[in-house]
Parts: C-alpha cells; structure tokens; sequence
C-alpha cells in the first residue's frame, strides 16, 4: 500500500469512529426482536379530539360503555367511558405498521363472545387476516393461524354464534369500504372489488383456531358485507352481499338465496332486531338505489329500505315518503351542484351533459342511502345514512341522516345543521313533510361548523347505537357527536373548554390530525407552537381540566377562515409580534401568511411556491414546507426547505413540486429557489443557521446521492461536508441538529439501508471527527435539551431490512451513554415526524405524528412545571 492510500485511510479513522459507548447488546437486540418500552414514561395526546374524517365504529355487543372507532389516518381506538375518553388499542412496540401486527388499523368489524366478554374477534380493511383480543379490546394481536386459510383476502365482517364463543362466521369483500366503492349504471355491483375476496365465507368451530370454507350456493363474484347468526337458531344464518342476500339453515353449509319482494340484488347494508321478551327476529337493509331517466329529468327505478318479518324468507318495500322534490332546491347552487355531479357520474356521462340532458329538476327521487340502523330498544326507530361528502359521486346534498319513528311509513331528516332549517323559503316545504326543523347540532372546537352553509357540507358517516340503545353516536366528517335522546339533538364530546380562552381545549385522546411539527421560542416559555394539516395552529397552555385531569391543554388558532393545513411556523427574531406560517394544502397553499399583531389577524404577504394544479380524486397533492427559518440579526433573509420523499418521513404524501431550498432576502415578500451545488434530487429535509454565523447555513439531502451541505454566502452556493461522506453513505443525512454546548449531531439511514448503516452521531470539534452515539438503520430527527446537554431525544422509523422493528423515541439523559426506547402510549411511534423538549420544563418531551396528532411525556424523575 503506498503512503496516499495510507494516509486516506487514517484520515477515514479519524473522522468517523464508529466505537458506541452502550452495550452493544442494546443495538443488537434492536434489530433483531421487539424491545418493550420504558414503562415509567408515557404518551398522552394533546390538541383537538378527532378533528379527521372516522368510518369505522363500533359498540361492544354486550358491554354498553366500550366504544371502538378507527379514524381514516391509521389509528384505531377504544373507549371505555361511551365515548368520553380513547387510548390506542395499537401495539406501540411492535414493528412498523407495515407488517401488519400492530393491530387493526382499519375496523372493518368486530364481535365478542356472549359466553365470555373479554374473547372478541376484529376484521382490518388495511390488512389480511382477523385480530383477536383477551381483554376486551384494550389489545389485539393478529391471528397468524388463520393466514394459510385466508391467503390474500381482505375480510369485511367477522360475527360470533351468540350461543356458543366456539362457532365463528367471517366474509371476504370490500363492500364496507364505504368511502372508496361506488355504484354506477354500468357497474352496479360496485366499483371497488377485490376478485380473491369473492364468494368466500369461513367457519370455524374451535373459537378461530382453524377455519373452513362454506361457499356453498354464493354467487362466485359475491362480497360480503354482514353476516349476522339468528340469536333464536344457531343453523340459521344471514349474509348481505352486493350480489343478494343468501340465508343458510345448516350452519353454512349450504346458502340460498332469498330475493322474494327484492327488485335489486345489491345489499349496502344489513341489520336485525331481536326482541328478547317475545323472540321476534326482525331484519332490515339497504338494497342499492337505482334510477332511470324519464324525458328530461330523472326517477327512481329500484331499490330502497326493506324490511322481513319471516327470517329473510320475503321482503317489504318501507320507503315511505323518502323521495324528495328536488325542485324545491332549484335556486341552492350547492345542491345542484352535488345533485348533477352525481346524476353524471351514475349515467357516465360529465355534470355539463347531465345538466343539459336532465335539465328538470326530479320532482321525487330517493338518495343513495349507504347504511341502516335499528335501536336496540325500538324494532320500529330506524336510522339511515345518506353519506353525500366522503362518497361524494354517490349520493347528494340534503339530509345525511334519517329517522322513521314508526317502522319506515314517514322518514325525516334528524341531523340538521345549516341556515336553512332555522329560516327562508325551505322551511315551509320541511314543515308539510312533516320534518322537524331548526338546527339541533352543538359543536366545541369547530363550532363555526353551526350553520356555516344553507344545508351542511358534510355528512354523518354512520349511526350506530350502544347495546341499551342509550347512546347513537355518529361523525360528522371530523366531528364525533353523540346523541343521548334518540337523535333529537347532538352534542360533540371530543373535547372539553378549558378556562384561559373561548378555544383552549383538551381532546378525548382520539385525535386523527396530520401533526406537522413543533416550533418554540425563547420569548414564550409554557408555548410550543403545533403545525396540523386541516387544523391549523395548536399552541400549548396551562390550563387544567378535572373534566379530564393529567391532560394537556392547548389553544387552537385557525389563521385562516377556510381550512388550512398548517406546514410551519415562525416568529421574527427582532419584533415578537410578528409571526409568520405556511400551508401546505387547502386554503393558502404554497403562500407566506403574515400577522403584525401575535396571531390575531392575517394577510398574505407572499407566494413562494406558486399555486400548483389539484387533480380532483386523487388525493392530497402537497407540498411540504419546512424548517421556516429567518435571520437573527437580518431578519429580511428568511430561509426553508421542501423534501421531495416526505410520505417516507411521514408527511401525508410525497411533495409535488417546489423541492430544496427557499430564501427571501425582503422578509418573505419575494422568494427564490436557492440550490446551486446540491444534489439534483433536492430533498432536502432540513436547514438549519450555524450557530456561531447566520451567514453560514447547514442543509441535510436525505436518500439516494444525499449528504450535509454547507453554504458560507448565505445559500447562494452549497458544498459537501467532505467529513460526512463516510456517515451517509448512499442514504444522505437526515437531520441536524446545534447543541447549546457547542457539540453537533446529525441523523443517518433510511427505509432500505443494511441494518449496519445509519445511525446517531456526534461531533465535538466542529466537523471534524464524528463519534456514533446511536447504532439503527433509520434514526431521522434529533434534539438535545436546553437546559441539560446531556439530554438527547431522538426518532426512529421502521427499516426494512430489519423487518421494521423498534422504530419510536429513544433518550439519553448521559450524553449518549446508555438509551431507554419510550414508545408507550402512542400507537403511531412508527410514524413520527418531529420531536421536542420543552425549553423550559425539564423531562417534558413531545413528538408529532403522521395522522394521531401530538403527544407529551413527561419523566417525572426529573420534570418540574415552571
């Protein structure tokens, strides 16, 4: 070897020494088993209860206060006071969600035995196979023997013998998809199928252990959508599908179907009633609605609400007076608008031809209703659900929620929100059918939600009652709401207002919102400002509740009138009433917004990414701004980044457009891109000043070609921090991060990288050598506290190569010596995003996540309120 080769490879020594100072054993446990979490430190969620959009819920069959909902950004919850207070029921040590044992991430169903309560059974629209539980719900681990008989179907329902917690019943579909499957002319069985969830049913009669396949008579295209055993006869048993309803007298061994009285075959929904007293079975469903065109307008065809007094044998049409005169609605742009949207998208045909093939108005047509519900207590109190926002091409504006009080012979609207129930032309049209009117809806934290429309924007999703038929609870797109008379009025339970202002809240611990990121200021101790897609601004308080004591309170700010997903925020180093946000998504995107007054009022003050094309359908298309940074001592240069792989940091979604790095040199009115020198991939993930210089800046390039740059001319040009190269490797850097020491510490690894690469590390002499702290292949953020050095906070997320184990928060309180994982508490500590430690309160930490919102820990060891 010559003297250069010698030399190189002594420099590489020197630079990266990759000795840990903890156990290697630690390390090496990480990736190879699950490790459990420090027990003495746990989560708990703060800001708005619910706040996103929830499909899934469901009442325990025998125990009236327990409660499970699955909101639509990964979470599944229970509760286990009706709704007052949620905890995850997701494993928090497990592997990253994508494995799937975590726990149901998605219930598509549930049931438990009436022999022994705490033995239950869930169905996952996210993953394959079933769940069980022991204790009631509280955890759920994945039936791993019944994935060789199920193979890749996705199971829709899943439902107990009530006579015997032996005998189980679970169908294959996606029919309970109810936000994704439409239903048109040309597709009338459903627009979202799944050909290996078809024509299937199993059984097993040694409580799940093993199952069989009991098709038998099944239309071999058939998805199931319930499938419920007769309380009265074990052998009989109920399936709805989108290609009939079949009933079997043996136990499954044979179906036949039963279509007496029925004009369609397809089945959105099924329910019974049992009356305990006389044994009366009663059953009630949804048979999909169609229509049909009559010269210039349009009309019902088939379909509608049935009813069966005879255990399926023949059906009754129970419409009654559901068809309503559109024509009453003629001069409301919003209800045409949804109405020929849907006329369109059920003929084929786009909403300009619809609207000029169909200019009629029909004087009596019948929504799409997507869901049945019958009170437990009342075989004749029915509900429907006309879910016109999330299935929005299905069915139309008005009444997302229906009520017939004597068996379906009069049906009214018994969710009302909007100006339009309380006066104007409508009214009077309400009144001679017979509907109650005035809004009948209370709602906290989103109360400009109260008759914000003429006729409500969004939709119930569901209405599903306890077991004592005390409780219908339903969602109004973000919003939980429980009625306790029967639907006459609506309260919203997600949270509770807290004494210091009209919109400080402490949530249920059932959040669903896009955490976004922390920013704190030195000027505001007792505030950490909380960034949230579709929620805005969450700013941390002191207030107290003994409504619900222990718990973080926070103050919401909209900013903006519209909703707003909030990407960051900062205030103006020199003036602190100042502040500045940007959006990543909805109202605003892509703008600058300014406030002179701390918050108070809003305007725009400039555009630096300019407004990109929204294509309908197809989900959020952001653009993820982050890090909003501005110069101390020239606060015209303002500074911030845009990783292009943000649903790999999880971000809802991958950005769009406007990847790198942004600066403003006249404190944010102009903007330019500012990328000479780095990678052309440009997913820069984080920007950060040098402590010692703001002319000098810092930018981390996560994934492929990635690496730390360094710029000396205030980002007009990049190099490579050569000391770094070996660290990177071919997955970049993650995250930066300037201890108040005067050590640096960087992030490295990624999704794909060997279970050798990535990690922590930690420079104490300015760049040039670097110690490895943390030993995992996908550590993303870091943060040290300030008021101890040696207290070090740091993210995790799940790696491939190691079969995603143990990504979450781990922490030093020795500079790195020794490490405790704290993932207790939070059920997405596989999809964080960003982490903090209070400036001010020692042991008090924070993590934002991908779709639960934000959570606080506190080490009561050492925490101390200020």
């Amino acid at each position: 070897m010559n003297s250069k080769k010698i030399l190189f490879v002594f420099s590489c020594l020197l630079i990266v020494n990759t000795v840990i100072a903890q156990d290697l054993k630690f390390f090496k446990d990480l990736k190879s088993k699950n490790v459990s979490s420090d027990s003495s430190i746990e989560w708990t969620q703060f800001g708005p209860g619910m706040s996103g959009n929830n499909k899934c819920a469901f009442w325990h069959p025998t125990d009236a206060n327990v409660l499970f909902i699955s909101p639509n950004m990964g979470n599944s919850y229970v509760s286990y006071d009706r709704g007052y207070t949620y905890q995850t029921v997701l494993n928090a040590d497990a592997p990253g969600v994508k494995i799937g044992n975590r726990g149901p991430e998605k219930f598509s169903s549930l049931d438990f035995s009436r022999q022994t309560p705490d033995f239950g059974f869930s169905t996952d629209l996210k993953t394959t196979g079933i769940f069980v539980t022991n204790n009631k719900g509280k955890t759920w681990s994945k039936q791993i023997s019944s994935q060789s008989a199920f193979g890749k179907s996705k199971m829709s329902c899943i439902t107990v013998d009530p006579k015997n917690e032996n005998i189980w019943y679970v169908g294959a579909g996606l029919m309970r998809y109810t936000g994704r499957i439409l239903f048109t002319q040309s597709k009338p069985h459903g627009t979202f199928i799944d050909k290996n969830s078809q024509g299937k049913i199993w059984k097993s009669i040694n409580k799940g252990e093993t199952w069989k396949l009991i098709n038998k008579g099944l239309h071999t295209k058939a998805e199931v959508e319930t499938i419920i055993v007769d309380p009265t006869d074990s052998k009989t048993v109920y399936v709805s599908t989108n290609y009939g309803f079949y009933k079997s007298k043996n136990g499954g061994k044979s179906w036949k179907l039963k279509s007496n009285g029925l004009d369609t075959d397809v089945i959105r929904s099924f329910v019974m009633h049992h009356d305990s007293k006389t044994n009366k079975i009663t059953l009630y469903i949804v048979a999909a609605i169609t229509w049909k065109a009559n010269g210039k307008t349009i009309e019902d065809n088939t379909g509608g609400i049935f009813k069966s007094i005879d255990n399926g044998e023949s059906w009754t049409k129970i419409n009654g007076d559901l068809a309503l005169d559109m024509r009453q609605f003629e001069k409301n742009k919003s209800i045409k608008k949804s109405y020929y949207h849907v006329v369109a998208h059920y003929f084929g045909i786009k909403d300009k031809e619809a609207q000029s093939k169909y200019p009629e108005l029909s004087s009596s047509i019948t929504p799409r209703y997507t869901q049945i519900t019958v009170d437990p207590s009342d075989v004749n109190n029915l509900y429907l659900i006309n879910m016109y926002s999330n299935a929005s091409r299905n069915n139309f504006i008005p009444g997302s929620m229906w009520r017939s009080k004597d068996g379906g012979k009069h049906w009214y609207i018994t969710f009302r929100n909007g100006k339009n129930w309380n006066k104007g032309g409508d009214l009077q049209y309400w009144k001679k059918r017979n509907n109650p009117i005035g809004t009948n809806v209370e709602i906290l934290y989103l109360h400009d939600w109260i008759n914000r429309d003429r006729y409500e924007r969004k939709a119930c999703n569901y209405a599903k009652f306890n077991v004592e038929g005390t409780i219908l609870h339903t969602q109004l797109a973000k919003i939980s709401l429980m009625s306790y008379d029967k639907g006459d009025t609506w309260v919203d339970v997600d949270d509770v207002r807290t004494g210091s202002s009209f919109n400080s809240y402490i949530g249920a611990g059932n959040s669903n919102v896009p955490g976004h990121g922390f920013y704190q200021d030195k000027r505001f101790p007792g505030s950490v400002f909380c960034s949230a897609g579709e929620n805005s601004l969450w700013v941390t308080n002191k207030d107290k509740s003994p409504l619900r004591p222990n718990r973080q309170a926070a103050t919401n700010n909209k900013i903006l009138k519209d909703e707003a997903s909030l990407s960051c925020y900062a205030i103006h180093p020199k003036d602190s009433t100042i502040h500045y946000a940007l959006f990543f998504r909805q109202a605003h995107r892509g703008d600058l917004m300014r406030s002179t007054n701390s918050g108070k009022t809003w305007v725009k003050h400039g555009t630096p990414i300019p407004k990109w094309n929204i294509k309908a359908h197809s989900g959020d298309q952001s653009v993820h701004q982050l890090n909003l940074i501005i110069d101390s001592e020239q606060p015209d240069n303002m500074y911030f980044c845009v990783p292009k792989s943000t649903r790999n940091m999880e971000y809802v979604g991958d950005t769009v457009t406007g990847f790198g790095v942004h600066k403003s040199t006249d404190g944010g009115f102009t903007w330019i891109e500012s990328n000479k020198g780095l990678p052309k991939t440009l997913d820069v993930s984080t920007i950060k000043f040098d402590p010692k210089n703001n002319n000098v800046l810092y930018a981390t390039v996560q994934n492929r070609n990635g690496g730390l740059y360094k710029s000396i001319d205030k980002a007009k040009h990049w190099v490579r921090v050569k000391s770094t190269d070996e660290i990177s490797g071919e997955f970049g850097i993650n995250d930066i991060h300037f201890a108040i020491d005067g050590k640096v510490y960087i992030t490295s690894g990624y999704k794909n990288a060997d279970k050798n690469q990535g990690g922590l590390w930690v420079s104490d002499n300015g760049f040039q050598t670097w110690n490895k702290l943390f030993d995992y292949p996908w550590v993303n953020r870091v943060e040290v506290a300030r008021y101890d050095s040696k207290t070090i906070l740091i993210s995790t997320l799940p790696n491939k190569k190691i079969g995603y184990l143990n990504p979450g928060t781990y922490l030093s309180k020795d500079s790195g010596e020794t490490w405790i994982k704290i993932n207790k508490g939070n059920g997405q500590s596989d999809r964080i995003n960003d982490i903090a430690i209070d400036y001010f309160t020692p042991g008090k930490y924070y993590v934002s996540t991908y779709g639960s919102g934000f959570y606080v820990a506190k080490d009561f060891r050492i925490y101390k309120e200020n």
